[in-house]
């Protein structure tokens, strides 16, 4: 059973920001029923619900998965990097000359 309280907000951060939206009348009554079910206000529900929907999301960008494969060219990269490119050095020498020239 999932749970839905406040108390899943920071401690230290009061909710006053507002989003409107408008849902479709069948959408409402099922999330009012799921709110009654869990036992919280609807506006309780859709917001612990969007915040983990948010979570979700986010986690997925911030973790990457590679094959077996990948992370073996990956470490391997790491261990015995290449040397770099003429476009390369000449950016570390460009960047050299910027700082150089800043103060």
């Amino acid at each position: 059973m999932l749970s839905f309280t406040d108390a899943e907000a920071r401690a230290d951060e009061r909710a006053t920001d507002r989003i409107e939206m408008r849902v479709r009348p069948s959408d409402r009554k099922r999330m009012e029923r799921a709110a009654e079910l869990t036992g919280v206000r609807l506006a309780t529900f859709v917001r612990a619900s969007a915040a983990r929907g948010a979570e979700r999301v986010l986690s997925g960008y911030q973790a990457t998965a590679l094959s077996e494969r990948d992370r073996r060219t990956l470490l391997e990269a790491l261990d015995n990097p290449p040397p770099p490119t003429g476009a390369a050095r000449d950016a570390v020498r460009a960047y050299r000359s910027r700082i150089a020239n800043a103060g």
